[in-house]
């Protein structure tokens, strides 16, 4: 025998799942924008220094200093790549959750389409 508090239950499950949905695909818009931003940072942080120290003073350096500033560059570079990457897994991993969770809404507010198909 249903009961009439059923479909209120569903609805209010319903909107958490809709208002949940909507929480994670503004927090991996969040996380989107603020990669992008930083991003141009990092870029600048891997291109600039080093190669800009080494034109400044390229008449008053020695040959072991090349190694040098290509060893620093080299671990510059890797540094800031892997912390590019890890930043854009969280982005990545943000944005799985949201399309997770609004089709978990979908799949929830149209149970007919779903169940029907058999």
């Amino acid at each position: 025998m249903p009961t009439t508090q059923t479909p209120s239950i569903e609805a209010e499950d319903l909107e958490a799942l809709q208002r949940r949905a909507k929480e994670l695909a503004a927090k991996a818009e969040a996380l989107n924008e603020a990669y992008t931003r930083s991003t141009w940072y990092r870029f600048a942080l891997v291109f600039f220094p080093v190669p800009f120290v080494v034109v400044l003073l390229r008449l008053d350096l020695e040959s072991w200093h090349y190694y040098l500033a290509g060893t620093a560059y080299l671990g510059f570079s890797a540094l800031l790549y892997t912390y590019d990457s890890r930043a854009s897994d969280k982005c990545d991993e943000a944005v799985r959750a949201a399309g997770r969770a609004r089709q978990a809404y979908e799949l929830a507010s149209h149970p007919s389409r779903h169940a029907g198909s058999s």
